[in-house]
């Protein structure tokens, strides 16, 4: 790319954002306009219900001592109130109560028109008051004086009068007096009011007579308040007096829902409150006679009241910073914020993708030949991975197949192409004790051993857990698929030495060979598959070749399957039983249980027909509870102390309920846990685990006896002894079989025969079928024998008859 086009391509995005970030900022401002347009209309709305609650209380004193004017009472009191009646008193009283408690008044006064505060009365004997403070119909109160204990009438000291300090009634009197001389002036007679428009005057604010809290604090607090007064008129209509009520500036701030509003009256100098607004408003607030420029909202309402002297306003200034705090206009500043901090991070995205791509265009050319080596090794490295195993490396199944066709289209005349499936005989054990790991690391040295045997001439695949094929290209015959699969059993049996655990596991291999066996990979792997199923019946670690009946015989084994979940439901098991016998004395001590299939198509089966089969499909668990009720049933009813011997298989320990199931058995059947011995094979304890120790030694809890079946064909029958608690080990037949023709089966059935008194177990040798056997057993220490010699197995009615024969309990 030219660095023309580059910088172009920085301009326009630039020129963008910019453009952008103008756009969201008339977008903003309108919004914040209109949060300020919504912020004023409530904020107007607040104030005039706050101008309307003020001057609905002005109004209702207005109201009130408008009425007191009316009164016939009141505007023919006498000089001194003598003639007020006590209907006219009453009417009064009400009136009051109403001004005292609704709005607050703290005095009503009525004033003669002649009234004069520095006048000496000479019928009181002290300076003027007015004709009647109404507050003294409610409480009895005479002059604040009395109030206070003292009593202090006036003077008259030379030509001055006096009156007490104390009597702060002095500043009212005056300011009264100036109200009526101004109401004398400027409303003579009632011919100057028009209809009921009744004016009412107002003061500055001053000290009340109100010492309701000051009497006994000291605090001025309920003692600031301003008059105001109405003109009274005699019924010829010339002006009689006023009517005078001190409105406290406490009541007003109570009117105000805060600080921000201040009721002024310019003409009065009168502001209440003043000094208790915020500091946050401007300064020129002071003045309240006109709204605050510097502040977004505030106005000077005006207060309804028919005042002629000045005009009674309410003025509202909100601080600024509550607009700044208005969700509305927090909203808008955040959301253009945001916007501001979007635009930028997309815009610096934006040059710096821009960047990217430009610097990308540019070092296209020059890197043309790197990356296109780069993509061919990619695409190596992806078709690698698609058509091998990612553990071992192998070739996967994708491409055997596709290698086994190719392989049987190029086949020339004589040759033939052979299909090993090989599968590793213990590995799952592996797995399950040592971890994934440890068996992953396994499959990986199979894989490199299987490598080494094969060779150029033979391709090896991974196609699952642990199955591989080996295809191999025979040019000298059959023999050559044989041979390879000789080394590779014998390769496998080898020990592995994985993370420092030592590893035997063996493998089993089925082989199938082209054109002979299939013409298809298809058909060739099912055949070589057969082969290997064939191959791990016999017994493992062994190879067999297909034959056409093995699938045949496939079809019988499923069958069998079948049929085998069926066997117990059905009631076709029943169990034979084999009797053992004291070596020294011959006496009968017990029984084995043998169980038979007796098979509705194929007769009575011995359990090498199907006992495997019974493990490999999960019947075993039903089929061996069977057994064991079933015994310890038939066990209960012969006559002590004869013994039951049950085998267990290495299936059921993996059951967690063996220990409960076999105590079921024994108190469904009331047989004595002592006469019970269940007999395991040394395969049981290959997963030397915690949960077959554990198992064993629940068992043991149970008060019965545990035999080792065919001691001597595992791998470490000594280090089991000392490890878990058997009562008995039954020598195998392999052993007693030879021993009278080989003195070192002898010495193996004396030594195990010792080793078992040793530790305090009995010794049980089986297959004895000759008296020459019984001889040498015997002879050699076995505490026990149990052979054909002294009886086969046999159903458990033959069992009842041999009880009720003389001397049964003897050989």
């Amino acid at each position: 790319m030219s660095v023309f086009r580059r910088t172009l391509g920085f301009v326009v995005i630039l020129l963008t954002g910019t453009l952008l970030l103008v756009a969201l900022r008339i977008d903003a401002q309108r919004d914040f306009a209109l949060a300020r347009e919504r912020y004023l209309e409530n904020s107007q709305a607040a104030s005039k219900t706050a101008a309307k609650t003020v001057e609905d209380a002005l109004r209702a004193v207005y109201e009130n001592v408008r009425t007191l004017t009316y009164l016939p009472s009141v505007i023919n009191l006498d000089r001194h109130g003598t003639n007020l009646g006590d209907e006219g008193r009453a009417t009064i009283q009400q009136i009051y109560n109403n001004l005292a408690s609704n709005v607050s008044i703290s005095e009503v006064y009525f004033l003669p028109l002649d009234f004069d505060p520095d006048r000496f009365d000479p019928v009181t004997g002290k300076l003027e008051e007015p004709i009647l403070q109404f507050d003294q119909l409610i409480v009895n109160a005479r002059a604040r004086t009395d109030a206070t204990g003292y009593a202090k009438p006036g003077k008259l000291v030379g030509n001055e009068l006096t009156r007490p300090t104390e009597e702060v009634e002095t500043y009212e009197y005056h300011e009264l007096a100036k109200q009526l001389a101004w109401l004398k002036a400027n409303y003579p007679n009632s011919s100057a009011i028009d209809g009921l428009n009744v004016p009412i005057i107002g003061t500055k604010e001053l000290i009340t007579c109100d010492n309701t809290d000051f009497i006994h604090s000291r605090n001025d607090a309920d003692r600031s308040g301003f008059i105001l007064s109405v003109p009274v008129y005699a019924t010829d209509g010339s002006l009689r007096g006023s009517v005078s009520a001190i409105m406290l500036t406490s009541a007003l701030r109570k009117l105000l829902p805060s600080a921000d509003y201040v009721i002024v009256n310019s003409g009065y100098g009168f502001e209440s409150d003043q000094h208790r607004l915020s500091t946050s408003l401007a300064a020129d607030s002071r003045s309240f006679t006109a709204p605050d420029p510097n502040l977004i909202y505030s106005e000077v309402i005006p207060l309804s009241l028919n005042d002629p002297r000045s005009a009674w306003r309410l003025w509202v200034g909100f601080p600024n910073s509550r607009f700044d705090s208005n969700i509305d206009a927090q909203s808008a500043r955040e959301f253009e914020l945001a916007g501001y901090a979007a635009v930028g991070i997309v815009t610096l995205l934006a040059l710096a993708c821009w960047y990217v791509i430009g610097r990308a265009m540019t070092m296209q050319v020059e890197a043309a030949e790197t990356l296109e080596r780069r993509v061919e090794e990619r695409t190596a490295e992806i078709q690698h991975l698609a058509t091998h195993d990612i553990l071992t490396g192998l070739p996967n199944r994708g491409l055997l197949a596709d290698t086994m066709d190719e392989a049987l289209r190029s086949l020339r005349n004589g040759e033939k192409l052979a299909v090993h499936c090989v599968d590793l005989d213990r590995f799952k054990p592996v797995n399950d004790t040592l971890g994934h790991p440890v068996g992953d690391e396994l499959l990986r040295a199979v894989a490199k051993r299987l490598s080494q045997q094969a060779g150029e001439a033979a391709m090896v695949a991974r196609v699952g857990g642990d199955e591989f094929i080996i295809l191999q290209l025979l040019l000298d015959g059959d023999e050559q698929a044989a041979v390879l699969a000789s080394r590779v059993i014998h390769a496998l049996s080898g020990e592995f030495s994985i993370q420092g655990h030592t590893i035997n596991i063996g493998s089993s291999i089925g082989i199938a060979v082209s054109p002979d066996d299939g013409q298809s990979s298809e058909i060739l792997i099912r055949n070589a598959d057969l082969a290997l199923y064939k191959a791990k019946m016999e017994g493992r670690g062994t190879c067999r070749s297909f034959e056409p009946g093995m699938d045949a015989r496939l079809q019988e084994r499923r069958q069998l399957e079948s049929e085998l979940a069926l066997g117990v439901p059905n009631g076709e098991f029943v169990l034979h039983y084999q009797p053992l016998h004291d070596a020294k004395t011959s006496n009968l001590t017990g029984f084995e249980a043998l169980v038979r299939w007796n098979h509705p198509r194929l007769g009575l089966l011995p359990p090498s027909e199907f006992i495997q089969l019974a493990e490999e499909t999960g019947v075993i668990d039903v089929l061996g509870e069977w057994i064991l009720r079933q015994a310890c049933a038939d066990a209960a009813k012969w006559p002590l102390p004869v013994k039951i011997a049950v085998n267990l298989s290495p299936a059921q320990f993996k059951q967690q309920t063996l220990p409960f199931q076999v105590a079921a058995a024994l108190a469904a059947s009331d047989l004595l846990p002592s006469r019970l011995e269940l007999e395991i094979t040394e395969s049981v304890l290959l997963a030397h685990n915690e949960n077959t120790s554990k198992t064993l030694h629940s068992l043991r809890d149970l008060g019965i006896s545990i035999a080792m079946d065919d001691f001597g064909t595992g791998y470490s029958s000594l280090s089991y002894l000392r490890s878990f608690p058997f009562n008995r080990i039954k020598i195998d037949r392999s052993f007693v079989s030879l021993m009278c023709e080989s003195r070192e089966s002898q010495a193996i059935v004396k030594a195990v025969a010792e080793l078992g008194a040793a530790l305090g177990m009995t010794t049980t040798a089986e297959g004895v079928e000759t008296a020459d056997q019984f001889r040498l057993v015997r002879e050699n220490g076995c505490t026990d024998v149990q052979g054909w010699l002294f009886g086969r197995p046999m159903p458990i009615s033959e069992v009842y008859a041999l009880f009720e024969q003389p001397k049964a309990l003897t050989a």
